[in-house]
């Protein structure tokens, strides 16, 4: 039986991975989406609400099972990060036994009006998403909410999640 030399045996193997790594590269050219928590705003929380350009309109700020939040009569407005490039999801972690309407407004344009019943003590999260033509090509969006017959539900937490999608490199491969 003849063995083959040691650089056609280096070249065979070499072949088979290239095929290997071009079968994965055509079932699935991308990575798939990484939903990712771009900005965190800590609602009624002096040092993260400065960070974030709260304005706001008859409101106030108080604690529940000694967590912070906002309520507002009238408005109030945040400033986050955003990536530029995909569809945002605003996520408004509002505490319990507080419940309300508010039009979600993201730069100047009303996004969502959304009714919050919260009967627990549990906190409730909502997710609303934004059209991606509000905010392609902006790294920072104003996020609003306005209230609606009485005050908006307490809210604790405001979060901008994004699916970032990365295509892969092969190793040692640079942009």
């Amino acid at each position: 039986m003849a063995t083959r030399p040691p650089l056609l045996r280096r070249t065979a193997a070499l072949a088979a991975l290239l095929a290997a790594c071009a079968t994965v590269a055509l079932a699935r050219p991308f990575a798939a989406p990484d939903r990712r928590v771009v900005d965190r705003v800590e609602a009624g929380r002096p040092e993260s609400e400065a960070e974030h350009g709260y304005a706001g309109y008859d409101d106030t700020t108080g604690t529940a099972d000694g967590r912070a939040y906002r309520q507002a009569r009238g408005w109030m407005r945040y400033a986050v990060t955003t990536f530029d490039d995909t569809e945002v999801t605003i996520a408004c972690t509002f505490l319990g036994s507080a419940s309300g309407s508010f039009d979600l407004i993201v730069e100047d344009s009303v996004v969502a009006t959304k009714r919050v019943d919260v009967t627990t003590g549990t906190p409730t999260v909502v997710e609303l998403l934004v059209p991606f033509a509000v905010t392609k090509g902006k790294t920072s969006i104003a996020v609003t909410l306005r209230a609606h017959d009485g005050p908006t539900p307490r809210l604790h937490e405001l979060r901008t999640i994004q699916d970032h999608n990365e295509v892969p490199r092969p190793s040692g491969v640079s942009r």
